[in-house]
């Protein structure tokens, strides 16, 4: 029950820590700063620090009990509440980020740097790698060489469904090559529903990595055992070059 707990707090947008915390606190009535060190296995400064932000975020209160502070989680009814706060506040700094984009973008666009490149590292930065690959596409247009062995290991159905879902809903076209394997045939199979045309080639060239190509872009995305990373190398010549290597074999696949 606990580390199910745990995993809805994380979820949630709390710290590894913070996760801990709020985890014991919610298996008893209350508690001393002596218990969480005992239930956490984190030393008192750490709790001390981490307490103080739950009370900030309003998930924790505190009361004195024979002269010592005793800390209680909030009712567990009161958490979608507090998710919807969240929500409210990631909305309005969304618009806060959105408004300023555009001065971002000319800032960006004047600095000589080429290629630009940038690396993501973890499941969450790989995630923001693939949103990229959508929110920056201005042609509409993606070509991947695909594996979709290893990113539905790694990355999950769940997500690969939300990506594929956006990315159609965006009318994003996407032109693949994906080996001949149990999920390269899944993917093909549902390639019209998801404005995609998949080529498979034999499963012997299995690929443990994906590439993408687009908007003047190459993002390389690993998915090494406990060391998901991303690359997007950002230059014209670089994607051109990609997208033509990708349509000479396209065209050589039967």
């Amino acid at each position: 029950m606990l580390s199910k707990t745990k995993k809805v707090l994380l979820d949630i947008g709390l710290h590894e820590k913070e996760a801990d915390v709020l985890a014991a606190l919610f298996q008893c009535e209350s508690a001393k700063v002596s218990d969480l060190v005992k239930n956490t296995s984190l030393n008192r400064t750490t709790i001390y620090v981490i307490l103080k932000s739950l009370i900030k975020r309003g998930l924790v209160t505190s009361f004195v009990k024979y002269g010592i502070s005793e800390f209680q989680a909030v009712d567990p009814n009161l958490l979608p509440n507090y998710i919807e706060r969240q929500k409210s506040i990631l909305d309005q700094k969304k618009i806060e980020i959105e408004n300023i984009l555009p001065q971002l973008n000319i800032v960006r666009d004047n600095l000589d740097v080429v290629p630009r490149i940038s690396f993501f590292e973890g499941a969450e930065g790989v995630k923001q790698a693939y949103e990229d690959t959508l929110d920056n596409n201005k042609n509409k247009i993606i070509y991947v060489f695909s594996g979709p062995d290893i990113v539905f290991k790694e990355m999950g159905e769940d997500y690969i469904n939300y990506y594929v879902n956006k990315r159609a809903r965006l009318g994003i076209k996407s032109f693949q090559i994906a080996p001949d394997t149990s999920w390269g045939k899944y993917i093909k199979k549902n390639d019209e529903k998801f404005l995609r045309l998949t080529k498979l080639i034999p499963s012997q060239f299995a690929f443990n990595t994906e590439m993408v190509i687009y908007d003047g872009k190459l993002g390389i995305f690993t998915f090494t055992k406990n060391k998901l990373m991303a690359v997007i190398i950002e230059d014209n010549s670089i994607a051109d070059t990609m997208t033509a290597l990708f349509k000479y074999i396209d065209g050589t696949i039967q």
